[in-house]
């Protein structure tokens, strides 16, 4: 204390270092200490008021405890990269103690030993938060277990009140599971369908040669447009990019289509309110047989909350209650006993309870209904192995479903939760609506073919018995006319071919309608002649391989399916393929589970933009036509040198073919 009696209060702040005990403890000794705590600075106004203290300190366990329980890992480095606070998450995830952590170089842990090159990407982005720019990442660090952590870091400077930058605020998530997954979806053509499981994620695709660009309708949600606000093309896309982020999102996509190699990348968007919006875009570039970019693919996240939180986290500790608040998901935190230390207010609203009122209270004092439900399975399985657990549920309580990711932590849980009831009601509708457009599909095919036979059969029994009837009261006529008129035999001999002629066409026409030979003779045997015709009326070569014996356990309807499909497909080679051969090959499949019928033509290949297209009405019915019998179709084309198209139906194992 002072001892000049007119001189003002001198005042100790002590910067309370990470993982540090009570202040209290370490200032007093134990037998002359008696602490008073205060929750809040109103009520240590008041207890000022009441007595004397010597020693006033803050107290921010509480802070501590909600920052150790986030799952992502969040540290402070000095401008030249010494760790001097963090959370408990890297320590947890390494196993290391507190002093082989803090004061020391960040990437002179053992966590950048396997590569260089990232060691220096962190040291740069750190240098650079310490002159002022923040920065954004994926990189890799080495688990202390053994295996790679793939990361989303981000690196941000934090300024006194005089604006002088005194420390590094860092942050990473781990994104292990996701990276990998992506890395698989890498060799597949699917549009990133996962990413409409959680809210604020979309979809695009660019077609880069016809220039038009698809959004799901999440996306123009994020975007905040109706979909006639927007024209569909890149440069339409481009007007929403921030002016700022412009110049970076063209230098991305533009080495992507260079490279066809996947891209990641940051970029704001301004809505037409003026509100500004952060996405993380991930995407990929579908090539053609030459390599060439064709399409870009990928999904957009709405990360703008993580994005304001990251930003708010420079402000001052004072903000983090309102960060919390702004996740859009559920967020509650629990010790070791079960109590509620942390309950955000959308958490409450699904509670239906007031969300302060919760905190320090037993989960399963007041919510009995939970115990032994799943959800609470998985809680007792995190906090026993330490593990996350991330769970998709009916609560049978409330009658709702609830996506959860938990989180724990020596001291607890944390657990973030989405109420995803419509989406699950969503999903099941639309499964419903596809099993209803199926089978209205398959009775309007068997009302089809049901027409096919009743005007074959008028086709054959009134057409070609008149037909004939014709030929032979004509051929009776002609031997009633002179010797000499050369000129009536002319016309009559004309006439015969012509009613000849059409009595053909009739009974091709009627195989054609109701393949007889199918129902006569086998599949093979109307391949055979299908063939025979197709090329009669073509000229395009068919070489086909039918002989095998089709099995007793393939349907009478897979069989017609089989045949629909090949008719079809021989009527887009002679439309589309500009082809000299066709090879058609029928036979069971290698396991003996399907029938599988081949179609291969030498002509120029289809594309993919024409696989793709919605008005290629014929390849979407031969895929309805094998979906209905439990089938399936595939069409694969190469510039050049053909498109082959095949058809797989099952064949059952059960006595009986229909």
């Amino acid at each position: 204390m002072a001892s000049n009696s007119e001189a003002g209060p001198e005042v100790l702040v002590v910067e309370i270092q990470a993982h540090d005990r009570p202040l209290a403890s370490d200032l007093l000794p134990a037998q002359r200490r008696e602490v008073v705590r205060a929750r809040s600075v109103e009520e240590a106004r008041a207890r000022l008021a009441e007595r004397k203290f010597d020693l006033v300190v803050a107290d921010d366990s509480r802070l501590r405890a909600i920052l150790d329980g986030l799952f992502a890992v969040v540290g402070v480095f000095t401008p030249e990269g010494v760790i001097v606070d963090t959370n408990r998450a890297p320590l947890v995830e390494s196993g290391l103690e507190p002093s082989a952590v803090l004061g020391h170089k960040f990437v002179d842990l053992p966590w950048f030993s396997h590569a260089p090159a990232e060691r220096e990407r962190v040291a740069a982005a750190i240098g650079r938060a310490a002159r002022g720019e923040g920065t954004r990442f994926e990189t890799n660090i080495l688990r202390t277990r053994g295996g790679v952590m793939y990361v989303d870091a981000a690196f941000a400077p934090l300024r006194a009140a005089d604006g002088t930058i005194t420390h590094v605020l860092g942050s990473g998530v781990d994104v292990t599971a996701r990276h990998y997954a992506e890395e698989e979806l890498a060799h597949s053509r699917a549009r990133l369908a996962e990413a409409q499981r959680f809210a604020h994620v979309g979809s695009w695709e660019w077609e880069v040669g016809s220039d038009r660009v698809e959004w799901s309708d999440e996306l123009y949600a994020v975007y905040g447009i109706e979909r006639p606000q927007f024209d569909g093309t890149y440069k339409g896309f481009l007007a929403r990019v921030h002016p700022d982020d412009r110049d970076s999102t063209i230098s991305v996509v533009r080495d992507a289509l260079e490279t066809c190699s996947a891209f990641i990348y940051d970029h704001r968007v301004l809505r037409p309110n003026g509100d500004v919006r952060m996405l993380h875009t991930r995407g990929q570039v579908v090539t053609d047989e030459a390599r060439r970019a064709v399409r870009l693919v990928g999904s957009c996240w709405d990360v703008t909350e993580r994005w304001l939180a990251t930003q708010a986290l420079e402000r001052s500790e004072a903000e983090l209650h309102a960060i919390l608040e702004r996740v859009s998901d559920g967020f509650v935190a629990l010790d070791r006993e079960w109590r509620y230390t942390y309950v955000n207010n959308c958490a409450g609203k699904m509670f239906n309870r007031d969300a302060a009122s919760l905190v320090g209270k037993h989960i399963w004092t007041e919510f009995p209904d939970g115990v032994g439900q799943p959800f609470h399975l998985a809680y007792e399985r995190a906090a026993a192995t330490q593990k996350p657990v991330q769970l998709r549920d009916y609560y049978v309580p409330w009658n709702r479903w609830f996506e959860n990711r938990i989180y724990p932590s020596p001291d607890g849980l944390t657990i973030f939760f989405t109420d995803i009831t419509e989406q699950m009601q969503a999903e099941e509708d639309l499964r419903a609506s596809r099993e209803q457009l199926r089978a209205l599909a398959a009775r309007l095919d068997a009302i089809r073919e049901e027409e096919r036979r009743t005007i074959s059969r008028e086709i054959h029994d009134r057409i070609g018995q008149d037909l004939t009837a014709l030929a032979l009261d004509f051929a009776w006529l002609r031997t009633r006319l002179p010797e000499g008129d050369a000129e009536a035999r002319e016309r009559t001999e004309q006439m015969r071919r012509l009613i000849d002629g059409t009595l053909a066409t009739a009974r091709r026409v009627a195989a054609e309608l109701r393949p007889v030979l199918l129902e006569d003779l086998g599949l093979g045997e109307a391949i055979a002649w299908q063939a025979r015709e197709f090329e009669k009326r073509t000229g395009i070569v068919c070489s086909v391989d039918a002989a095998a014996q089709v099995p007793s356990g393939v349907p009478s309807a897979a069989q017609l399916t089989l045949y629909r499909i090949l008719q079809e497909a021989l009527t887009n080679v002679a439309r589309h393929a500009g082809a000299r051969l066709v090879s058609i090959h029928l036979a069971p499949s290698g396991d003996g589970k399907h029938l599988v019928l081949s179609i291969q033509d030498d002509g120029r290949g289809i594309t993919e933009q024409e696989l793709a297209r919605r008005t290629s009405l014929g390849l979407l019915g031969m895929h309805e036509r094998a979906l209905v019998v439990g089938g399936d179709v595939a069409v694969r084309g190469v510039a050049g040198s053909g498109t082959r198209v095949t058809a797989r139906v099952p064949i059952q194992s059960g006595p009986g073919s229909d």
